[in-house]
């Protein structure tokens, strides 16, 4: 089953008017986050010298604070790259060196030099942090060993349904945050990998004016463009417009397509003490997805020995449509100077209607008796239709308040949160099979109206209706001592309920033809009909830092997660919720005044882990309690005022440390149980998507002066091998890349115009990134795609 992921609330930026002293005293209980050096942290400079800061959950990095109090957009690139402050980890303002979790925060100019379009290579620059890619689709991550089912967007969360990729496009992203280990105290729906938080573009008080063209390798177009001003008109009142076409083919066989994104916002602040943001998102997609090339089964656990470029789709396969859109808001209001009051909230819309072709799995079809030696060799295909209609509420409102009490600060943090997500799925498959020879494949052999049959359902049909409701109350406090010793304590209770409703159509035992009604009606009305699981839990969390020097702290912290049920046994009984808990120590510096590394040790545990259970549709089948282990390093920032570094390393192990054993020979249970055995569990196995090793490195210099001039950057990623499913039966293959950029800056006319040259994969490494658990989820084993190979993209920018 496919699932969307939702967007968290818009928020609003950090006002950027100049006020007067007392106006800036009012704001000091705001978050701040410090680029290119504009702040420190408030406890160590005076209340006059504070710019403005934006709410929680806001996009605070976005600009520095010029001396008039103005946001504006960083001066130089090397300045961009530095970040000490993020919000999102406590929803305080408190920086990244004092907060007892590792953080990391990937700024816009990363994405810049990078050329990053989407969610998935921008994370490739955090420690430990995984994507399965689906193009079309968007991306599922896997932070320290684990699956990541919910992405946020501004503290709100912007999933749809779990496990399924969230399509996201950059066009209006202004930074990044990763929070490692369990969030659960904080965001709820949280799981104890981490946390991936996505901070939008927010409006500037000054005008800006830009417009980029990308041209590519495979036939890539990318129009994108950034559009901010202030109404002079109405003081406080600014809006920005962000948005991207793309349209773009493939080095793979009948891939490629077309997406179109928006994302206007608008804030307004009356006063120092008010602001109000509402923003919109839309995004629509018409791509053909990769399905990859065939893993495990008749090759062990290598890759079946064909070209890259080959694929196992038709011409004729239909585009695959996805369309979305999400409302937001972002409201704040100081009650003094020292208390404020932030109320978020979120609703998104989306669909996604893949109709194309499926893995059937080699060998003899279902209802073929006939035997045919080359059938070992044939992929078997059904033509597949898959119809998700899903929706997603997301609302909170916080307090935040400073005081001091007993010789120690306080930053206290109440707050209550609501979660309604639910939709309606349809899968259908047609009745024939069109088997392909996969080292001589002869396309054209599918009719149009194959696809036209399993949208029909004649092969096989099912309607999946289902809700989930959360809500949550929390309570933390940031105590510090002596302006060295950081104590952060929480706790969070949760309710969530979930209803799931199905109809599955029977199959005649003669012609094996889907019979029985499986409309959305019947499978609603099942839904409304059955009990509902209700479950709750607590989240604690607590945590401490050290500040053994000024440049030097070390923390240690133990957290709890909490994860909304959301998968069924095939009985049609919810499994119970997922829960974690994790231990971590580490220490966190500042070698250099712009530089920030993070080097953490830790251990989690998870309990109730589902994975899918093969050969039923929708069910799911409990995994066995999961560990997983590791060291982490990140570092991040300015080396000098013209060199930048990123240099990440994660060591991970994880694994199933209580279960059945599996059974090697019937791993997903197809075969003959009276001959090979039932298929066991999963002890001992690795978890998918948890390299022993992975790393990357990225430096750039500036030659230039004030932004302007030649600059140019480059470096590796690496990863070992890793296990592309939990039965472990196939490999994703170790490789390293190596990537590298220059540009070049000019002022014509008093408008900035830069030409860049991207090279991607430039020792054009064969490797696989993805696997397709998505579209070919019900037929083991799970099929691989592969990485793009070399790869140039120009860009042109425009600002005036």
């Amino acid at each position: 089953m496919f699932r969307s992921r939702l967007t968290r609330g818009v928020s609003a930026g950090a006002l950027t008017l100049a006020f007067s002293s007392e106006l800036a005293l009012a704001q000091q209980s705001l978050p701040t986050i410090d680029v290119g050096g504009a702040r420190r942290a408030a406890a160590t400079r005076p209340l006059a010298q504070r710019g403005q800061s934006a709410p929680v959950g806001q996009p605070s990095t976005v600009v520095p604070l010029d001396t008039s109090g103005l946001r504006l957009e960083p001066k130089t690139p090397t300045e961009a790259y530095i970040v000490r402050n993020a919000d999102s980890a406590t929803k305080m303002d408190v920086p990244i060196k004092e907060i007892p979790q590792s953080i990391e925060v990937i700024p816009k100019q990363v994405l810049v030099d990078q050329q990053v379009t989407n969610l998935k290579d921008a994370v490739s620059n955090v420690s430990g942090v995984l994507s399965n890619n689906l193009e079309g689709v968007g991306a599922q991550f896997y932070i320290r060993g684990f699956k990541q089912n919910f992405i946020f967007r501004n503290a709100l969360s912007l999933t749809q349904s779990t496990g399924i990729p969230q399509l996201v496009d950059t066009a209006n992203v202004e930074r990044i945050e990763v929070l490692k280990g369990p969030s659960s105290m904080l965001f709820g729906r949280a799981d104890p990998g981490g946390v991936i938080n996505i901070v939008t573009k927010q409006p500037l008080d000054e005008p800006l004016y830009r417009v980029d063209q990308q041209i590519g390798s495979y036939d890539h177009y990318r129009t994108q463009w950034d559009v901010s001003a202030p109404i002079a008109e109405v003081p406080g009142l600014a809006y920005r417009v962000s948005g991207a076409y793309q349209n773009n083919g493939s080095f793979r066989q009948f891939q490629g397509g077309r997406r179109a994104f928006l994302a206007p916002v608008v804030r307004y602040s009356p006063s120092a003490w008010t602001e109000f943001t509402a923003g919109a998102e839309l995004l629509t997609s018409r791509i053909q997805n990769d399905l990859g090339l065939p893993s495990g089964s008749l090759f062990g656990p290598l890759i079946a020995p064909l070209p890259y470029t080959r694929s196992f789709q038709e011409p004729n396969d239909p585009k695959d449509v996805l369309d979305r859109y999400l409302v937001s808001y972002n409201f704040r209001q100081n009650l003094n100077e020292d208390w404020k009051v932030t109320n978020r909230f979120l609703y998104q819309e989306g669909r996604f209607a893949p109709n194309q072709m499926s893995n059937a799995g080699f060998g003899q079809f279902a209802y073929d008796t006939s035997f045919n030696p080359e059938q070992f060799f044939q992929l078997n295909r059904q033509t597949s239709f898959q119809d998700l209609k899903s929706y997603n509420l997301s609302t909170n409102i916080d307090l935040n308040g400073k005081f001091e009490a007993l010789g120690a600060k306080h930053e206290v943090l109440l707050g209550l949160d609501y979660a309604n997500l639910g939709y309606n799925y349809y899968f259908g498959f047609g009745y024939d099979n069109y088997p392909i020879n996969i080292y001589a494949p002869i396309y054209g052999t599918v009719p149009n109206w194959a696809f036209n049959d399993s949208i029909i359902g004649r092969g096989f049909a099912s309607h999946t209706s289902f809700v989930q409701r959360q809500k949550g109350g929390y309570v933390q406090d940031y105590i510090t001592w002596f302006d060295k010793l950081h104590l952060q304590i929480g706790v969070r209770y949760d309710v969530a309920d979930v209803t799931l409703g199905r109809a599955n159509c029977s199959f005649d035992p003669n012609t094996f033809e889907c019979l029985g009604d499986t409309s959305k009606t019947i499978a609603i009305g099942t839904r409304l009909r059955r009990p509902t699981s209700v479950f709750s839990g607590w989240s604690p969390r607590v945590g401490l830092v050290y500040d053994i020097l000024p440049e030097l702290s070390a923390y240690a912290n133990y957290a709890r997660s909490f994860g909304a049920p959301a998968a069924y046994g095939a009985n049609g009984v919810a499994f119970p919720p997922e829960r974690g808990l994790q231990w971590e120590v580490g220490l966190k510096a500042q070698p250099l005044p712009g530089l920030l590394a993070t080097l953490a040790f830790y251990q989690i545990t998870k309990s109730n882990v589902t994975t899918a259970l093969f050969g039923t549709v929708g069910a799911s089948q409990l995994a066995g309690l999961q560990r997983s282990r590791g060291v982490e390093f990140d570092l991040i920032g300015a080396v000098t005022d013209r060199m930048t570094i990123i240099a990440n390393y994660a060591y991970i192990d994880a694994k199933v440390i209580d279960d059945d054993a599996p059974n090697r020979l019937n791993p997903f249970g197809f075969l003959d149980s009276a001959v090979f055995g039932a298929p066991g569990g999963f002890l001992g196995n690795h978890l998918e998507f948890a390299p022993r090793h992975s790393g990357k490195l990225f430096l750039t210099y500036d030659f230039g002066d004030s932004g302007l001039g030649f600059r140019a950057g480059g470096g590796v990623t690496a990863s070992a091998h890793w296990w592309g499913n939990l039965q472990n039966t196939f490999l994703m293959p170790s490789y390293a890349r190596l990537d590298g950029f220059a540009s070049y800056t000019a002022e014509i006319y008093g408008h900035r115009v830069m030409a860049q040259l991207n090279l991607q994969n430039i020792n054009n490494v064969r490797y696989f990134d993805a696997v397709d658990d998505t579209f070919n989820f019900n037929s083991a084993p799970n099929f691989r795609i592969p990485a793009r190979p070399f790869t140039a993209v120009g860009t042109l920018s425009f600002n005036w």
